[in-house]
């Protein structure tokens, strides 16, 4: 008895599951490579951030004066560049390419409204070694969005352990790097360590001190 041409039902039952199986599986690729192609652009788009906000840290913190306000000696406002663990205030050079160039007072902060955080940059016009700023007066500026955690460290120009805080005063030793913890965007930033150079020379320097 002669077989007529064509699939019978179970041939034509088993293709379709052969193809359905091919097409799950080049579904499941696809959206496998589009996930990757996500991750990799926001892994790039972090380093990039990283990268800016480094660069630009590093110009405006790389040079500080740290020559304390004389007429303050003895008084916490006698330092014209005081760590803390989460916050720093110096004087420094803003670079004219950031629309503000020359001397200005900085404040390097942590701030947040309980549900997101940024790391902030306050700044002021310089007006004098012996003026106070008035923060409340203070342009600012968002660096870091989506903030989970942030901390600072100093040590001294001749090296040794990084401190928990810092204020120049008229003692004789010296800040010479600050170290930056971030962790932004559910991820944890490599370490950013700014050296700090001083924008004068003065007779007198810096020296640690464990309260305000």
């Amino acid at each position: 008895m002669s077989r007529h041409g064509g699939f019978t039902l179970v041939e034509l039952i088993i293709s379709l599951v052969i193809v359905s199986v091919i097409m799950v599986g080049l579904l499941t690729a696809m959206r496998s490579f589009g996930i990757t192609d996500e991750k990799l652009e926001k892994r790039l788009s972090q380093a990039d951030e990283r990268r800016v906000v480094s660069a630009f840290l590093e110009d405006v913190l790389g040079q500080a004066m740290l020559k304390p306000r004389l007429a303050m000696v003895g008084k916490p406002e006698e330092s014209s560049f005081v760590g803390a663990p989460d916050s720093l205030e110096w004087i420094g050079v803003m670079p004219a390419r950031h629309g503000a160039g020359g001397l200005h007072h900085f404040r390097l902060y942590w701030a947040g409204d309980g549900r997101s955080a940024a790391l902030m940059l306050a700044y002021l016009p310089f007006a004098g070694l012996e003026v106070l700023p008035d923060w409340n007066l203070a342009e600012r500026r968002v660096l870091v969005e989506d903030v989970s955690g942030f901390a600072l460290r100093y040590q001294l120009e001749d090296g040794g352990e990084w401190l928990g805080q810092w204020r120049s005063t008229v003692d004789s030793r010296q800040v010479g790097r600050v170290g930056v913890a971030l962790a932004a965007g559910g991820a944890e930033w490599p370490l950013l360590v700014v050296p700090v150079r001083s924008l004068v020379n003065p007779g007198a320097m810096g020296r640690i001190v464990n309260g305000p």
